[in-house]
């Protein structure tokens, strides 16, 4: 389809120029343009590596202000549709929007599942020496060096990124440094197996914060969106630390499904 066929297909949407019964009934302009540029993403018009129009011939096309262009191209990098970079446009990754990963949380065994039902790539694996910074959040001395490494954590069924994390490791488990590239499992398993240990207890919070820019880019997400922080702290039946994962998931792409009983 061109990029005039498709705004005439929103146009055809929105119907005769009338008023309409409630302003309330009618969708914004951008939700207009954005479900057309879906349509069309689906339609493969626009294929998985093309480049969307950018925000100057989407105004031509479609007779919108520059703020309806951003706004419907917002729409699409907020479904997982698109990726937007300076200089590099609006380029598509997919061609259906994504369901957000969706946890359950109603005891340790559906919080360990998360580890079992994602994947964590690693990008980076080293030592870190902890700061004063990062000693306010987890309680680990100022001084130590903990195993650290940094990566993206995928369902298994996608290789769309549904968190960027970064995992902290207790320095009496120096040894497995080796193992965490080529594991094929959870590292708090790897912890478990090869040290003989168990996690008894995960301690967990979480907190709204915004993207930072080089995580958004490696999420492929907008820059200082919405996001979701957890900071998890894995413990042993004698309390002692095994574990640290601190993960941000960008806002639309990651949901808790908890239930509560009342007690008696």
């Amino acid at each position: 389809m061109t990029r005039s066929a498709t705004a005439r297909a929103v146009r055809r949407a929105d119907g005769p120029k009338r008023a309409p019964p409630s302003k309330l009934q009618q969708p914004p302009r951008y939700v207009a343009v954005a479900n057309a540029l879906m349509a069309a993403i689906a339609q493969g018009r626009y294929p998985v590596g093309s480049t969307l129009p950018t925000e100057h011939e989407l105004c031509e096309s479609f007779g919108i202000s520059r703020f309806t262009a951003r706004e419907a191209l917002r729409q699409l990098l907020d479904a997982g549709l698109v990726v937007r970079r300076p200089r590099a446009g609006t380029t598509v990754i997919a061609k259906e929007r994504r369901v957000p990963f969706t946890q359950a949380l109603g005891s340790l065994d559906d919080l360990l599942q998360y580890a079992a039902d994602t994947e964590l790539r690693l990008l980076y694996t080293g030592t870190v020496e902890i700061d004063q910074h990062l000693a306010r959040e987890i309680p680990i001395s100022v001084g130590e060096r903990w195993l650290f490494g940094v990566g993206i954590r995928y369902r298994k069924d996608d290789d769309f990124p549904v968190c960027l994390t970064r995992v902290y490791i207790n320095p009496d488990f120096n040894d497995l440094a080796r193992r965490l590239r080529s594991r094929d499992d959870a590292i708090y398993k790897l912890i478990e197996k090869h040290h003989k240990v168990t996690v008894a207890r995960v301690e967990q919070q979480m907190a709204a914060v915004s993207l930072s820019r080089d995580d958004a880019l490696n999420l492929k997400a907008k820059v200082h969106g919405p996001a979701l922080r957890t900071l998890r702290l894995y413990y042993d039946c004698d309390d002692r630390l095994l574990e640290v994962s601190d993960s941000v998931h960008p806002g639309e792409r990651f949901t808790y499904f908890m239930t509560i009983r009342k007690s008696g």
